[in-house]
This record gives structure tokens, sequence and C-alpha cells, in this order.
């Protein structure tokens, strides 16, 4: 065979291809037929060779806010050139989502009468008491009603829309819960308990593996589902409607929870004794200070793609990390307030790390 012969095949096999060239206008994500191409970057195009015929394209902008999908037909010609236009429709949707977020929405335009109300009306229709206990070895969990609010710090706040009621634990699990499964469960790891003594102790010296094990006991004790926390729910179940920097207004105050200069007894010295301090308006104690909680989510440096719904991240992100809230005892305030984030790796068990668990609801 000779060597023009050699290359009429490659040559057919060419012409039944084209060059799709896609240029953007800011930056995005692009998928082909469902395979992803990763980032399109404004002003840089990018040439990708497809077999002619027709082809699914979809682009979805860095912080998901906008997508656009369609499908590109590549017939005889050798080269297409599509412009994405995102940037205009981008700057509406996001003018919108600014004025939406900068003012209170959902669950944060009802007043402390009305959020109870729900909360009641929320657990009688699944059956249940506003808190409830399934069984002793249970905690004490607290229904929270589904709902809206803006998730974040002043400056960086999002719609979140907590689609399903679910509970949550009144206090943080104790040492006395924990015993119970140390002594139950047949496990062999029993937490240090610091040497400061006391069965109504939040339990610490706990990692976020330790957390999810107990919470699978439990599960099994009970015949209900027990877990951690998404991160959004925490917040949302923190604010319980409040929109300032603590639950209870922007500055830290006097003996309204447990971390450094809050003016309480244990202030920088050890954990305080669960349910010492007035709960938010859902009736939940201990949600900011005291001991930092282990959350389901895989830790990300912010919140670009993350669910609105209410569900935990977990996926990409950190994977060597887990998002924990709320501060300690040993917390300068800043940390110990709704929107602060922190993130450990799951392995750890601290002095002041601690959990709560969520109830799934039916």
């Amino acid at each position: 065979m000779t060597s023009s012969e050699e290359q009429k095949p490659q040559k057919a096999e060419r012409s039944r291809e084209a060059i799709l060239l896609l240029k953007t206008d800011m930056n995005c994500r692009l998928m082909v037929n469902s395979d992803n191409h990763g980032a399109l970057q404004k002003n840089t195009p990018l040439s990708i060779t497809l077999p002619l015929g027709s082809h699914l394209i979809n682009v979805i902008t860095q912080d998901g806010l906008l997508e656009k999908e369609w499908t590109q037909d590549l017939n005889n010609e050798k080269q297409v050139v599509y412009l994405i236009q995102l940037a205009e429709e981008y700057a509406q949707l996001q003018a919108k989502r600014e004025e939406e977020v900068g003012k209170p929405l959902g669950i944060e335009c009802w007043s402390v009468d009305q959020i109870q109300q729900k909360q009641m009306a929320t657990a009688t229709e699944i059956g249940l008491t506003k808190v409830f206990r399934d069984g002793p070895d249970a905690p004490e969990m607290v229904v929270i009603p589904a709902g809206s609010y803006r998730r974040g710090e002043a400056f960086n706040k999002y719609k979140v829309t907590i689609t399903r009621p679910f509970a949550i634990g009144k206090y943080p699990i104790t040492v006395a819960e924990w015993k119970c499964y140390v002594e139950k469960g047949k496990i062999s790891y029993s937490p240090s308990d610091n040497d400061w003594e006391g069965d109504n102790l939040p339990v610490t010296n706990v990692s976020w593996f330790d957390a999810q094990n107990y919470a699978s006991w439990l599960s099994t004790q009970t015949g209900q589902t027990y877990r951690l926390l998404s991160e959004a729910e925490w917040e949302y179940a923190c604010r319980a409607g409040s929109v300032t920097e603590y639950y209870w207004g922007d500055e830290i105050g006097h003996n309204n929870c447990n971390c450094q200069d809050s003016g309480s007894e244990w202030s920088r010295k050890r954990a305080s004794p669960v349910g010492s301090f007035p709960p938010n308006v859902f009736g939940l104690h201990d949600m900011l200070g005291n001991i930092w909680e282990w959350l389901e989510d895989i830790w990300h440096d912010n919140y670009e793609g993350a669910p609105s719904d209410g569900t935990p991240w977990s996926s990409e992100g950190n994977q060597l990390g887990r998002v924990m809230r709320g501060g300690s005892w040993s917390s300068f305030p800043r940390y110990a307030r709704c929107a602060h984030r922190h993130g450990s790796v799951p392995a750890i068990r601290n002095f002041n790390f601690g959990l709560r668990l969520a109830r799934t609801l039916p």
C-alpha cells in the first residue's frame, strides 16, 4: 500500500469532523454531550473538534446563578464560531438576587409568635410535640419548620430554602448520653472529660467519625434516622429568624453564651453545663459558644456552587476537611457568630469539639 493510499482514510475521517470555536463574555464551566470540558475563560476562545451532527452544549457560571443549554448542529462547515453571551442576563439576575437578599425574606419576616406557632403547627402535622424524645437513650429533639432565610456574612448573603422540616437536638450531646452509647453500644472509646466532670456537660474530644458512629448507633436503637446537620440547616436553626450577628443581637453582650469576653463564669476556662444560657426563638440552647459542633458538609472556602435547598454539600471541596460551627468556650466572640465558619480534619479529637444531631422527619 502506498503512502498516498494510507492517507485517504484519515482524510475521509477528518472530513466528517468540524471545529466548534466557542467564545464567551464571562467565565463559565462547559459541558459538551455531558462530558466536562472544564473552565471556559472570558475572551479566550476554545476550539473543540467534534463529529458532524448535533451536539448538546451546556454552560454554567462559576457561582451557578446562570445556566444555558442548546443543541449545536455541525454540518459540512470546517469551523463554526459561537459567541456565548451571558454577561447581560447574569447582571440582571445578580441585581435581582442582591435586591432580594438585601432585605429580610422568609422566616426573617415572621414575628417570634409566628415562628413558634409555625413550629407547633409543623409538629402537630407530623404527629409530634414541638419537643420530643425517641426513648430514654435519645436526646431531646426540637421540631424545626421548613422555610427560607439569608445565609452567610452580611457582605455575602444568599437565599437558602429549607424544603423539609427536620428536628435538631435541644442541646449538644452530653457526657451522660455518650456514656449510654459506650455502655449499650459496647464501644471501646470513652472520650476524655478534660477533668471537668459532670454528666450534663457537652461531650468533647470526639471526631467527625465518632459523631457519625454515634448517629448510626442511635438510629439503630430508635428506628429513626439520626444524622449530623447540614451547614445550611445549622445556620437556619441557629438564627431562628434573626438577622443579627448573634441570635440575641449584634453584640456579644453579657452572659448570653460561653466564649471569651462573654461575661460567663466559664469563659476561657471550660465548657459549661448544657442549657446554662437562654435559648433562641426555636428553643435551642448553646448554638453559639460552649463547643464546636461537627456538621455533615465537606469544607469549601466559600459558598460558590453551594446547594440552596438545605442539603449538605458533599461533593468537591477539600475532602480532608469537614465543617464545624458555633465557636466554643475558648473562642473569641467573632468566632461564635451565626455566620462564622470553621473546618477541621475529621479524624481529630479536641477538647472543644463536640456534636449535636438532627433527625429526619416524615
